[in-house]
C-alpha cells in the first residue's frame, strides 16, 4: 500500500526506521517483509491491545501495513521523545516525576498481562512521550525481536538474568525491567552501569553475578527504592508477586516532591482473561539490513550463500529510536573474550559449515590459539523429544557455557543460549526442520568448544 503521501524519515533504530506520514501518524517501517508465523503473531497482540480501556498508557498499533516497495510497517501515532533522551537532556527525574512514571507504566503492564501480553523488552528507548508529558508504553511485540535482530549487548542493562541465560520472557521479566527503567529515571544511569575499559564479556559477566547498586539519592524515600530494588532481584521468586501488585503499591504512594511534568493516567482495573495458548515457534528472518556484519562467499562457491558472523560491534549511543537486545545472542558475548564463531547456513543443501575468520575457532577440547589446552567439552548425541532437543554435555573444568544452535532453510540466524554452569539444556525447536549443535564453554581466558553435533540428518562441518 502507498501511506498516501511521502514519508520523511526521522530516525534509524538498529532494525527499523521511523517516518512521520501524512496526518501526522508515524511509520515504523522494517527492513523486510514479515513471514506469515511473525505477521500472524503482531497481529494477535495488535488486536489485543486495541481493546484495553481508554485511558491506558500503551501506545497503539494502528495497523500492520504492507507498504509498495514490499516491507511491512507498523502505523502508529507519532512520538517524538523517549525517556532516554530525557534524561540525556535533562538529568534525573523528580522524585514525584518518577512515582508518576511507575504508576503509569506498572498499570499499563497490568493491563497487558491481564491479556496474556508481556512486553519483553521494557527499556527507557520505549517509554514514550506525547506532547503535554504524557508517558505511554511502546514496542509490544516478541516476534518481532525473534524475527528481526538486533545489537547484542546494548542495553543488556535492562534485561533480566533469566533471560540473558535462557532467553525466558514473562511477566517477571517485565518486573525486573520496570525497575531497571526507574532506577534508570532516578539516577540517570542503568543498574549497572558501563566501566571504562570494560571488554563486552566482563559487561555480561557483572550483569549477571553482581546485586543492583543502591539508589544513593537523598530525596528517594525509602518505600520508593525498596520497591524498585524488589523489582530489579536476580531471583524472580524475590520480585513482587506481579505487576497488579506494583500497579497498586504505586496507586496509593505519594510524594513531597514538586512540579511533576510526567502525568500519569487514573489507575485502570486489570481485566481477568483466561491465560491464552503458548504462541507456536516463530521463524526467525534474517532482514536485508541489519546489526549483524553478513560475510557474503565467493561467486565460484556459492552466489547466494554468506555467512552470518554472531558478536557485531556494539553501539552505545543513547537516545535513539527504540532498540530492544536480541537476549539470546547477548548472554553468548561472554565468548567475545577470546573471539567468536561464524556460521554459514547453506540454502538449498543440509549442511551447516564455518567461515574463515582472523581468530579461528579453537578444536575440540583445546584452547584458542595461544593459550594452553586445559579444559574439554564433550558434547552427548541430543535427544529430540519434536519441539524440544535436550542437550547434555560434560566437562573436566568449571566453565560458563553457551550453547549455539543452527538450523537448515538457510535464512534464521543462528540462535545463542546461556547455559551459565549447567550441563544440560532444553532447546525449543521447529519439529521439522534439521539442526546442529555446539557448546562453548569458557573460564574467562579461554573458549572451548565441543564437537558438532546433528538431529533429523543435518550435516554439520567446519
Amino acid at each position: 500500500m502507498n501511506p498516501g503521501g511521502a514519508l520523511t524519515e526521522l530516525r534509524r533504530g538498529p532494525v527499523a526506521t521511523l517516518y512521520s506520514g501524512p496526518s501526522g501518524a508515524g511509520f515504523k517501517v522494517f527492513p523486510g517483509r514479515f513471514d506469515r508465523k511473525t505477521l500472524a503473531a503482531a497481529e494477535r497482540v495488535r488486536r489485543r491491545l486495541a481493546t484495553v480501556p481508554a485511558g491506558t498508557p500503551i501506545l497503539p498499533v494502528d495497523a500492520i501495513e504492507l507498504l509498495d516497495d514490499g516491507r511491512h510497517a507498523l502505523r502508529m501515532e507519532l512520538c517524538r521523545g523517549s525517556l532516554a533522551t530525557l534524561v540525556a537532556a535533562d538529568g534525573p527525574l523528580a522524585v514525584a516525576e518518577v512515582v508518576a512514571l511507575g504508576r503509569a507504566l506498572s498499570g499499563a503492564l497490568a493491563v497487558a498481562h491481564g491479556l496474556g501480553i508481556p512486553h519483553g523488552g521494557v527499556n527507557p528507548n520505549n517509554v514514550l512521550f506525547r506532547a503535554p508529558g504524557q508517558p505511554l508504553l511502546a514496542d509490544f511485540g516478541i516476534a518481532l525481536r525473534h524475527a528481526f535482530p538486533r545489537d547484542p549487548v546494548h542495553l543488556i542493562e535492562f534485561v533480566s538474568p533469566e533471560t540473558l541465560r535462557t532467553d525466558s520472557v514473562d511477566e517477571r521479566t517485565d518486573l525486573y525491567g520496570l525497575g531497571a527503567v526507574l532506577h534508570f529515571a532516578l539516577t540517570g544511569e542503568p543498574p549497572h552501569p558501563g566501566r571504562l575499559g570494560e571488554q563486552p564479556g566482563e559487561r555480561v559477566l557483572r550483569v549477571l553475578n553482581s546485586p543492583v547498586p543502591a539508589i544513593n539519592r537523598a530525596d528517594v524515600p525509602v518505600g520508593l527504592s525498596t520497591m524498585v530494588a524488589r523489582m530489579l532481584a536476580a531471583d524472580p521468586a524475590n520480585r513482587p508477586s506481579g505487576m497488579a501488585a506494583v500497579a497498586e503499591q504505586f496507586a496509593g504512594m505519594s510524594s513531597t516532591s514538586t512540579p511533576v511534568s510526567v502525568t500519569a493516567p487514573a489507575p485502570v482495573p486489570v481485566p481477568v482473561v483466561p491465560e491464552p495458548p503458548p504462541e507456536p515457534p516463530t521463524v526467525a528472518v534474517l532482514p536485508e539490513s541489519n546489526p549483524y556484519q553478513v560475510i557474503e562467499e565467493s561467486p565460484e562457491e556459492s552466489t547466494t550463500d554468506g555467512s552470518l558472523k554472531l558478536f557485531p560491534e556494539p553501539e552505545q549511543k543513547r537516545g535513539s529510536w527504540p532498540r530492544a537486545p536480541l537476549v539470546a545472542a547477548a548472554a553468548a558475548v561472554i565468548l567475545l573474550i577470546a573471539g567468536a564463531v561464524v556460521f554459514v547456513l547453506r540454502s538449498g543443501t543440509d549442511e551447516l559449515t564455518t567461515a574463515p575468520r582472523p581468530l579461528p575457532p579453537a578444536p575440540s577440547g583445546t584452547a584458542v590459539p595461544g593459550q594452553a589446552a586445559s579444559a574439554k567439552v564433550e558434547l552427548a548425541d541430543p535427544q529430540d523429544l519434536g519441539d524440544q532437543i535436550v542437550l547434555t554435555w560434560t566437562s573436566d573444568k568449571t566453565l560458563d557455557y553457551a550453547v549455539v544452535i543452527a538450523g537448515d532453510g538457510g535464512t534464521p540466524p543462528n540462535r545463542v543460549m546461556l547455559a551459565q554452569r549447567n550441563h544440560t539444556m532444553r532447546v525449543p525447536v521447529d519439529p521439522v526442520r534439521k539442526y546442529c549443535f555446539l557448546v562453548q564453554g569458557t573460564d574467562q581466558v579461554s573458549v572451548y568448544e565441543s564437537q558438532y553435533r546433528a538431529v533429523r540428518g543435518a550435516v554439520c562441518r567446519k
